[in-house]
Protein backbone atom coordinates (compact mmCIF):
# COMPACT_ATOMS: atom_id res chain seq x y z
CA UNK A 1 0.00 0.00 0.00
CA UNK A 2 2.71 2.56 0.84
CA UNK A 3 4.05 2.75 -2.82
CA UNK A 4 1.30 4.42 -3.78
CA UNK A 5 2.76 7.17 -1.26
CA UNK A 6 6.31 6.75 -2.84
CA UNK A 7 6.66 10.28 -3.52
CA UNK A 8 5.20 11.86 0.02
CA UNK A 9 6.80 9.28 2.05
CA UNK A 10 9.68 10.51 0.62
CA UNK A 11 9.58 13.90 1.00
CA UNK A 12 8.48 13.63 4.39
CA UNK A 13 12.12 12.61 5.81
CA UNK A 14 13.04 16.77 4.82
CA UNK A 15 10.52 17.37 7.92
CA UNK A 16 13.17 16.11 10.10
CA UNK A 17 14.54 18.97 9.77
CA UNK A 18 11.87 21.69 11.23
CA UNK A 19 11.47 20.40 14.63
CA UNK A 20 8.77 23.07 15.44
CA UNK A 21 6.20 21.69 12.61
CA UNK A 22 4.79 18.39 12.72
CA UNK A 23 3.99 15.95 9.56
CA UNK A 24 1.91 12.86 9.64
CA UNK A 25 0.90 11.03 6.08
CA UNK A 26 -2.15 9.19 6.65
CA UNK A 27 -3.89 6.40 4.52
CA UNK A 28 -8.49 6.48 3.64
CA UNK A 29 -8.73 4.32 6.90
CA UNK A 30 -6.83 7.66 8.87
CA UNK A 31 -4.11 5.07 9.75
CA UNK A 32 -0.39 6.93 9.71
CA UNK A 33 2.50 5.69 7.18
CA UNK A 34 4.59 8.28 8.08
CA UNK A 35 5.50 10.80 10.84
CA UNK A 36 8.31 13.07 10.92
CA UNK A 37 10.34 12.72 14.09
CA UNK A 38 8.85 15.88 16.04
CA UNK A 39 5.55 13.82 15.79
CA UNK A 40 6.63 10.33 16.50
CA UNK A 41 8.79 11.83 19.66
CA UNK A 42 6.03 13.60 20.90
CA UNK A 43 3.73 11.07 20.94
CA UNK A 44 6.30 9.14 22.91
CA UNK A 45 7.75 6.17 20.74
CA UNK A 46 11.36 5.58 19.61
CA UNK A 47 10.82 5.22 16.36
CA UNK A 48 8.21 6.17 13.41
CA UNK A 49 7.87 2.22 12.62
CA UNK A 50 6.35 2.31 16.42
CA UNK A 51 4.16 4.73 15.08
CA UNK A 52 2.71 2.98 11.71
CA UNK A 53 -0.05 1.57 11.21
CA UNK A 54 -1.87 2.92 14.13
CA UNK A 55 -5.11 5.81 14.10
CA UNK A 56 -5.45 8.27 16.53
CA UNK A 57 -7.84 6.10 17.99
CA UNK A 58 -4.67 4.50 19.28
CA UNK A 59 -3.05 7.55 19.88
CA UNK A 60 -5.07 10.04 21.70
CA UNK A 61 -8.25 9.99 24.80
CA UNK A 62 -11.66 9.06 22.25
CA UNK A 63 -13.31 12.06 22.52
CA UNK A 64 -10.13 13.94 20.75
CA UNK A 65 -9.51 10.98 17.85
CA UNK A 66 -12.94 10.59 16.95
CA UNK A 67 -12.76 14.42 15.86
CA UNK A 68 -9.65 14.40 14.52
CA UNK A 69 -10.66 11.58 12.09
CA UNK A 70 -14.08 13.23 11.57
CA UNK A 71 -11.91 16.33 9.82
CA UNK A 72 -9.69 13.57 7.83
CA UNK A 73 -12.88 12.43 6.31
CA UNK A 74 -14.14 15.81 5.76
CA UNK A 75 -10.72 16.57 3.92
CA UNK A 76 -10.71 13.22 1.80
CA UNK A 77 -14.78 13.74 1.12
CA UNK A 78 -14.31 17.11 -0.15
CA UNK A 79 -10.72 16.91 -1.89
CA UNK A 80 -9.83 20.00 -0.80
CA UNK A 81 -6.84 21.22 1.76
CA UNK A 82 -8.40 22.73 5.13
CA UNK A 83 -5.45 24.98 6.43
CA UNK A 84 -4.97 26.89 9.59
CA UNK A 85 -7.56 24.57 11.55
CA UNK A 86 -7.01 25.30 15.87
CA UNK A 87 -6.91 22.19 17.61
CA UNK A 88 -6.54 21.02 21.28
CA UNK A 89 -3.51 18.35 20.73
CA UNK A 90 -1.88 16.28 23.76
CA UNK A 91 1.79 17.17 23.74
CA UNK A 92 3.03 15.21 26.84
CA UNK A 93 0.78 13.10 29.39
CA UNK A 94 -1.99 15.00 31.04
CA UNK A 95 -1.30 18.09 29.11
CA UNK A 96 -3.31 19.40 25.81
CA UNK A 97 -1.63 22.56 24.05
CA UNK A 98 -2.94 24.57 21.01
CA UNK A 99 -1.93 23.46 18.01
CA UNK A 100 -2.55 25.02 14.37
CA UNK A 101 -3.16 21.84 12.07
CA UNK A 102 -3.30 21.85 8.04
CA UNK A 103 -4.81 19.34 6.33
CA UNK A 104 -4.52 18.34 2.12
CA UNK A 105 -5.92 15.23 0.27
CA UNK A 106 -3.76 12.91 -1.47
CA UNK A 107 -4.47 12.10 -5.05
CA UNK A 108 -2.92 8.73 -6.72
CA UNK A 109 -2.07 8.77 -10.53
CA UNK A 110 -5.48 8.51 -11.21
CA UNK A 111 -6.94 11.37 -9.32
CA UNK A 112 -8.09 8.75 -6.50
CA UNK A 113 -7.81 10.03 -3.49
CA UNK A 114 -5.46 7.69 -1.45
CA UNK A 115 -5.14 9.36 2.27
CA UNK A 116 -4.33 13.01 3.70
CA UNK A 117 -1.02 14.83 4.56
CA UNK A 118 -0.92 17.28 7.72
CA UNK A 119 1.18 19.49 9.38
CA UNK A 120 0.84 21.01 12.90
CA UNK A 121 2.67 23.86 14.34
CA UNK A 122 2.66 24.30 18.25
CA UNK A 123 0.91 28.28 18.47
CA UNK A 124 3.32 28.22 21.60
CA UNK A 125 6.44 27.69 19.95
CA UNK A 126 5.68 28.69 16.35
CA UNK A 127 7.11 31.58 14.52
CA UNK A 128 5.94 32.23 11.22
CA UNK A 129 7.96 33.95 8.56
CA UNK A 130 5.24 35.63 7.01
CA UNK A 131 4.62 39.02 8.12
CA UNK A 132 0.82 38.88 7.31
CA UNK A 133 0.48 35.89 9.13
CA UNK A 134 2.87 36.79 11.82
CA UNK A 135 0.07 39.78 12.86
CA UNK A 136 -2.79 37.56 12.71
CA UNK A 137 -1.15 34.72 14.86
CA UNK A 138 -1.02 37.58 17.10
CA UNK A 139 -4.80 37.88 17.11
CA UNK A 140 -5.13 34.32 17.48
CA UNK A 141 -2.73 33.77 20.19
CA UNK A 142 -4.90 36.70 22.11
CA UNK A 143 -7.99 35.12 21.53
CA UNK A 144 -6.36 31.67 23.05
CA UNK A 145 -5.61 33.50 25.99
CA UNK A 146 -8.66 35.43 26.48
CA UNK A 147 -11.55 33.23 25.14
CA UNK A 148 -13.56 33.58 28.45
CA UNK A 149 -13.69 37.29 28.29
CA UNK A 150 -15.99 39.18 26.04
CA UNK A 151 -14.42 39.40 22.52
CA UNK A 152 -15.14 42.03 19.85
CA UNK A 153 -14.27 41.63 16.50
CA UNK A 154 -13.90 45.37 16.46
CA UNK A 155 -11.08 45.56 18.70
CA UNK A 156 -9.24 42.01 17.07
CA UNK A 157 -9.29 44.34 14.13
CA UNK A 158 -7.69 47.22 15.45
CA UNK A 159 -4.98 45.17 17.00
CA UNK A 160 -3.80 44.58 13.22
CA UNK A 161 -5.02 47.89 12.33
CA UNK A 162 -7.16 46.61 10.03
CA UNK A 163 -11.29 47.90 9.42
CA UNK A 164 -13.71 45.14 10.43
CA UNK A 165 -13.97 44.29 7.03
CA UNK A 166 -10.59 44.07 5.96
CA UNK A 167 -10.16 41.61 9.14
CA UNK A 168 -12.75 39.54 8.25
CA UNK A 169 -11.41 38.87 4.74
CA UNK A 170 -8.42 38.19 5.43
CA UNK A 171 -8.67 35.84 8.55
CA UNK A 172 -11.48 33.98 6.47
CA UNK A 173 -8.81 33.58 3.49
CA UNK A 174 -6.34 32.31 6.17
CA UNK A 175 -8.40 30.17 8.50
CA UNK A 176 -11.78 29.13 6.48
CA UNK A 177 -13.38 30.58 9.15
CA UNK A 178 -14.81 34.18 10.05
CA UNK A 179 -13.30 35.48 13.62
CA UNK A 180 -17.04 34.85 14.99
CA UNK A 181 -16.65 30.90 14.11
CA UNK A 182 -12.85 31.20 15.35
CA UNK A 183 -13.81 32.29 19.07
CA UNK A 184 -16.64 29.95 19.30
CA UNK A 185 -14.92 26.93 17.90
CA UNK A 186 -11.98 28.07 20.37
CA UNK A 187 -14.42 28.33 23.28
CA UNK A 188 -16.20 24.91 22.26
CA UNK A 189 -13.01 23.47 22.41
CA UNK A 190 -12.12 24.83 25.60
CA UNK A 191 -15.75 23.55 27.20
CA UNK A 192 -14.93 19.86 25.91
CA UNK A 193 -11.85 20.07 27.82
CA UNK A 194 -13.59 21.35 30.89
CA UNK A 195 -16.48 19.15 30.51
CA UNK A 196 -14.20 16.10 30.95
CA UNK A 197 -10.85 17.18 33.19
CA UNK A 198 -13.56 19.31 35.76
CA UNK A 199 -16.82 18.85 37.66
CA UNK A 200 -18.12 21.66 36.89
CA UNK A 201 -22.02 22.15 36.11
CA UNK A 202 -23.28 22.88 32.41
CA UNK A 203 -23.91 26.44 33.67
CA UNK A 204 -20.10 26.98 35.52
CA UNK A 205 -18.24 25.54 32.15
CA UNK A 206 -19.94 27.70 30.15
CA UNK A 207 -19.75 31.13 32.20
CA UNK A 208 -15.59 29.61 31.93
CA UNK A 209 -15.46 29.53 28.80
CA UNK A 210 -16.77 32.65 27.67
CA UNK A 211 -20.58 31.93 27.04
CA UNK A 212 -22.81 34.05 29.05
CA UNK A 213 -25.97 32.29 28.18
CA UNK A 214 -26.22 28.52 29.45
CA UNK A 215 -29.19 28.01 27.29
CA UNK A 216 -27.10 29.47 23.62
CA UNK A 217 -24.34 27.38 24.74
CA UNK A 218 -25.56 24.50 25.36
CA UNK A 219 -27.57 25.14 21.58
CA UNK A 220 -23.97 25.93 19.95
CA UNK A 221 -22.56 23.02 21.82
CA UNK A 222 -25.00 20.57 20.31
CA UNK A 223 -25.15 21.92 17.03
CA UNK A 224 -21.41 21.44 16.93
CA UNK A 225 -20.78 18.55 18.87
CA UNK A 226 -23.88 16.61 17.96
CA UNK A 227 -24.46 16.07 21.18
CA UNK A 228 -25.70 17.68 24.82
CA UNK A 229 -22.92 18.83 26.81
CA UNK A 230 -24.57 16.37 29.34
CA UNK A 231 -24.43 13.53 27.26
CA UNK A 232 -20.84 14.35 25.80
CA UNK A 233 -19.51 13.66 29.78
CA UNK A 234 -21.47 10.82 30.13
CA UNK A 235 -19.51 9.35 26.52
CA UNK A 236 -16.32 10.55 26.88
CA UNK A 237 -15.84 10.21 30.93
CA UNK A 238 -13.43 7.36 30.93
CA UNK A 239 -11.49 8.66 27.77
CA UNK A 240 -9.27 11.43 28.85
CA UNK A 241 -7.47 10.11 31.75
CA UNK A 242 -5.08 12.43 33.93
CA UNK A 243 -5.99 16.22 32.10
CA UNK A 244 -4.56 19.70 32.98
CA UNK A 245 -6.72 21.71 34.62
CA UNK A 246 -5.83 24.85 32.49
CA UNK A 247 -5.07 24.97 28.66
CA UNK A 248 -3.83 28.53 29.20
CA UNK A 249 -0.62 29.24 27.17
CA UNK A 250 2.73 30.87 28.14
CA UNK A 251 2.43 34.72 28.72
CA UNK A 252 2.76 36.81 25.83
CA UNK A 253 6.59 38.23 25.37
CA UNK A 254 6.87 42.27 25.19
CA UNK A 255 6.44 42.86 21.00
Amino acid sequence: MNARFGAELALAGLFDYLPDVYLYVKDRESRFIAANQSLWKMRGYESESEMLGKTDLDLHPRYLAERYMAEDRQVMESGTPLPNQIWLVPSQPGELKWFISSKMPLKSATGEIIGIAGVMRDLEKAKSAATSFDAFEKVVNFVLRNYEQPLRVNDLAAMVHLSVSQFDRRFKALYHMTPQQYILRVRLHAACHEILASGGTVAQIATRCGFYDQSYFSKQFRKHLGISPTDYRLRYQDSPGQLSDSLGLAPLLPS
